[in-house]
C-alpha cells in the first residue's frame, strides 16, 4: 500500500491510498475510526473501555441519509450505505472527527463531502450533534458545487470549492451559536475574495486569498491570530502584517499559526 495523504486527530490517524481508499488506525472511541464500530467493552462491571486499533485497515463503507426515511427531524434521520464504490482526494481530521471529499468522476457534477467521528457542536454537518461511526455523507452541501480541500478544527469543519468560497459548520468557541449544516463565510464570499487556503487549529479559522489577503477568526488567546494582540475575533478579520503577501501554504495548531 502506497499512502499519499495522512491526517492526525488527538488519538488517531487516517489515511489515503495512491488510489483513493481511506484507512484509519487508533481511538475507535466516538466512531473516528469509520468502520462502524466503537470497541466499547466492559472492563469491569460498572467500568467502561474502548478497543484501540494497532494498525491501519482500510474502511470502504460509506452512508448517506435513506431516502425513504420521511421523518423531519434530522436528530432521527437514519443513514445507508451507498451502492457504489467510494474514492478520496483529500481528508482532515480534528480532535475527534474527520472529513473528506470525494475524487471527482469525469460522469458527474460536483463532489460530496463525508464526516464521520464525534458530532458536538455540528461539527460534522449533518444538523444534528449524534457521533457517525461511518463516514456520511453531508445532505447539506450544495448540489452541483466542486470542492478542492477540507480543513477540520478541534469542534469545526471547513470546505474549500473550486471557485474559492469557504463553508464553514460547528464552533470556534465552546459558548457560540454552531453552524449545524454547511454555512457559506459571507464575508469572504460576499466580496468577492478567492481564497486558495485554508486551515483550523483548536479554536480558530485560517483562510488566504489569491489577492493576497490573509482572514482569521476564533479563539487567539495566544496570539496565533496575528492581530497585534491576545484577543480573539469572533468574526472574519484581516491579518495586517500579511496584507499583500502571497501564501503557498498554511498550518494552524494548538495556539500557533505558521504560514510558508
Amino acid at each position: 500500500v502506497v499512502f499519499s495523504k495522512i491526517a492526525c486527530g488527538e488519538d488517531f490517524s487516517i489515511a489515503l491510498d495512491d488510489q483513493g481508499i481511506l484507512y484509519s488506525t487508533g481511538s475507535s472511541e466516538f466512531g473516528q475510526l469509520g468502520n462502524g464500530e466503537t470497541g466499547e467493552y466492559f472492563v469491569s462491571a460498572n467500568k467502561l473501555a474502548y478497543a484501540n486499533a494497532y494498525g491501519f485497515g482500510p474502511q470502504v463503507i460509506y452512508h448517506y441519509t435513506d431516502p425513504n426515511d420521511n421523518s423531519h427531524n434530522d436528530q432521527h434521520k437514519k443513514t445507508v450505505p451507498l451502492t457504489q464504490e467510494i474514492r478520496l482526494q483529500d481528508i482532515a481530521c480534528g480532535k475527534h472527527h474527520s472529513i473528506a471529499i470525494e475524487a471527482p468522476a469525469s460522469n458527474s457534477r460536483g463532489t460530496r463531502i463525508f464526516s464521520w467521528g464525534c458530532g458536538n457542536y455540528g461539527c460534522l454537518g449533518h444538523a444534528r450533534q449524534h457521533d457517525e461511526y461511518f463516514p456520511r455523507q453531508i445532505e447539506g452541501f450544495p448540489k452541483g458545487a466542486t470542492a478542492t480541500k477540507v480543513a477540520a478544527g478541534s469542534n469545526c469543519s471547513l470546505i474549500l470549492t473550486e471557485n474559492g468560497h469557504v463553508y464553514f459548520c460547528g464552533v470556534t468557541k465552546a459558548n457560540a451559536d454552531a453552524a449545524m449544516r454547511p454555512q457559506l463565510v459571507d464575508a469572504l464570499a460576499n466580496n468577492s475574495h478567492v481564497v486558495t487556503h485554508i486551515g483550523a487549529g483548536a479554536g480558530n479559522v485560517a483562510c488566504c486569498t489569491e489577492g493576497g489577503n490573509t482572514v482569521v477568526w476564533g479563539q487567539g488567546q495566544s496570539g496565533e491570530l496575528g492581530l497585534g494582540s491576545k484577543k480573539s475575533s469572533a468574526k472574519p478579520a484581516f491579518v495586517e502584517s500579511l496584507s499583500g503577501v502571497s501564501i503557498l501554504d498554511l498550518a494552524c495548531g494548538q495556539g500557533s499559526f505558521l504560514y510558508v
